[in-house]
């Protein structure tokens, strides 16, 4: 193998490796709000609010509690704790879709994401996963 070529394969392996080992960022960012080990269903026929776009219901679970809000395309799943505030017992309070810390007033789109749209905190809600099966939500982290 000449020079070229072999220099050609180092730089090409460098490169392969460089990407295969950067981490990716979907999940870097860490939260403020400690963790909960949470794992529950919420059965749809008994919960019917959640069946109509804007309502949310909160469940005792979680770090400060978790609401869950319909957007009439998917459900989403957030603890209610203000990360801000980082006190179980301050919770965000939800109307038509936006959840508002009643002690530090920094707003959240719950609608798609928990991200921060007024107020001081600089970080979004802790959110949890949400899948559907049997009628049921299946909340986990």
């Amino acid at each position: 193998m000449n020079g070229f070529k072999r220099r050609s394969l180092c730089i090409s392996l460098v490169a392969l490796m460089c990407v295969l080992l950067t981490p990716s960022c979907e999940n870097d960012f860490e939260t403020s709000i400690p963790y909960v080990y949470v794992n529950f269903r919420v059965n749809l026929i008994n919960n019917n609010d959640l069946t109509v776009p804007g309502n949310a219901v909160y469940f005792g679970a979680g770090y400060g509690g978790v609401v869950v809000i319909y957007n009439g395309i998917g459900y989403y799943a957030y603890d209610a704790a203000c990360p801000y505030e980082i006190d179980p017992a301050i919770r965000i309070e939800v109307e038509s879709g936006i959840g508002t810390c009643p002690e530090c007033g920094s707003q959240y789109n719950l609608w798609e994401g928990g991200y921060v749209t007024k107020g001081p905190s600089s970080e979004p809600l802790k959110q949890y996963h949400v899948s559907i099966a049997d009628n049921a939500l299946i909340i986990t982290n």
